[in-house]
């Protein structure tokens, strides 16, 4: 496997950690530094394991050589432990191998290209996958090899990340359909007709993801799949259309929902490949129950298929309307959490922006190109975004300042038709001006009055 840095490591299946300890320990850990005269020259005392001393008999104190003989030989165990202290790689071959390699033990350092010695067991690695999105499930397992063998090998990772992400607000997969199947559809991309990179849109109606072109070509409409649904002889087989799942096309041909339609408008579509693959069952039931099904009534068998059939198509057409549902709700409250970040920045670029010296106003800030793409952003404001934010502002301001400072400074130039004629020359060629032209064309009555 390869982690985040790069780092190649193997997983290996669990083993027992180390051996027992040979003698009972305890651990002095080290906390004053060396004092006194000689303190300069005393090496720091690490933080050491030291075997306890294993008392036999009583606790009471002893009387006579065997008291003598036990006093010596707590007395050289002090002296030992003292010098163990003092002289660590002394005594590190005398230490228990456990005491060993707990001391050498070393936090691991990840290296680029460098394959870790020690692996992780697979017991870890169910817990760490079970937190995974269940879109980053899928990108593993198509790129990693041993992750591809440990989630098919594990099913059941893909149930725990997705009620870990999404909880049970998400509906379970009907009948029929695996963890996996049910993660690939709903974050998978790719057309499963023609391999399409960019298709997300997945028709829950048919459990498929398909582009617009092949959905186009894949569906055929219900007097059309009647014409198809013909039996061995050229009987006619409508009535096992129960047992299909339908969808929905409106007049321009987009797809609606869940069918079977409702209304005029709708129209009822099938899977081309459903309606092949369900003539074939038909044929091949009415082969198998040919001798014992008489010819002038319907079979009994027959209305034991349906039902099964048409019971599973019920349970995929619930499971479809609940994933849509679902789905729709997310992109609302994916829409309404854009909408309320976007407003978040406005606020918080404003006031930032009145902030400055000289502050930046509401108009000068809304006319720079570089806020209007900054609030479109559906991201939370923060100060790293403001810092790549300001110089852009302040220069654009600047700019939009001088610019409209050049244009009230400008003197007025004449019209480029020609030289404007003044209109009261215009009204002096006529000895009787009209009051309602004069009111229309701005200029004073005559006489001081209207009339």
């Amino acid at each position: 496997m390869v982690n985040a840095k790069y780092v190649a490591f193997t997983v290996n299946k669990q083993t027992p950690f180390l051996q027992t300890p040979d003698q009972a320990y305890s651990t002095v850990i080290n906390c004053r530094p060396p004092t006194g005269k000689r303190a300069g020259y005393a090496h720091e005392v690490r933080s050491h394991n030291v075997p306890l001393t294993k008392v036999e008999g009583s606790l009471k104190r002893k009387r006579g050589d065997d008291g003598k003989r036990d006093s010596e030989q707590a007395i050289g165990l002090a002296i030992s432990s003292a010098s163990n202290a003092t002289t660590p790689h002394a005594t590190a071959m005398a230490r228990p191998l456990l005491n060993q390699r707990w001391q050498q033990r070393k936090p691991t350092r990840l290296r680029r290209g460098k394959v870790l010695s020690k692996g992780v067991d697979l017991d870890c690695w169910f817990i760490i996958l079970s937190y995974s999105e269940p879109a980053q499930l899928l990108d593993m397992r198509s790129k990693i090899a041993s992750c591809y063998r440990f989630l098919r090998d594990n099913p059941m990772l893909w149930k725990h990340s997705r009620l870990y992400y999404y909880g049970t607000d998400m509906p379970d997969p009907p009948p029929g359909l695996s963890e996996f199947q049910f993660a690939h559809l709903r974050h998978g991309h790719g057309c499963m007709e023609c391999g399409a990179p960019n298709t997300r849109k997945t028709f829950w109606a048919f459990l498929r993801r398909m582009c617009k072109d092949c959905l186009t070509n894949q569906v055929i409409k219900e007097y059309e799949a009647m014409a198809l649904l013909k039996g061995q002889h050229g009987e006619d087989i409508a009535f096992i259309r129960a047992a299909l799942p339908s969808g929905i096309f409106d007049s321009w041909g987009n797809f609606v929902g869940v069918g079977p339609a409702s209304t005029h408008a709708l129209k009822t579509i099938y899977l081309r490949s459903d309606v092949n693959r369900i003539i074939a069952e038909y044929n091949e039931e009415a082969q198998q129950h040919a001798s014992d099904a008489p010819t002038d009534q319907p079979p009994t068998w027959l209305a034991a298929w349906i039902a099964a059939k048409a019971k599973k198509v019920e349970e995929r057409q619930a499971f479809a309307k609940k994933m849509e549902l679902w789905e729709e709700m997310q992109r609302s409250a994916r829409t309404s959490d854009y909408s309320a970040k976007k407003s978040r920045r406005k606020m918080f670029f404003k006031e930032k922006a009145s902030q400055l010296l000289p502050p930046i106003g509401i108009k000068e800030l809304e006319a720079c190109p570089s806020y209007k793409r900054a609030i479109t952003i559906p991201k939370d404001p923060n100060n790293t975004s403001w810092d790549l934010l300001k110089p852009k502002i302040v220069k654009e301001a600047a700019e939009h300042a001088a610019k409209r400072l050049a244009e009230e400074s400008r003197p007025p130039t004449a019209s480029t038709s020609g030289i404007s004629t003044p209109t009261s020359s215009i009204m002096d060629g006529y000895p009787h001006v009209h009051p309602y032209l004069s009111m229309v064309m701005g200029l004073p009555p005559q006489h001081g009055r209207m009339f």
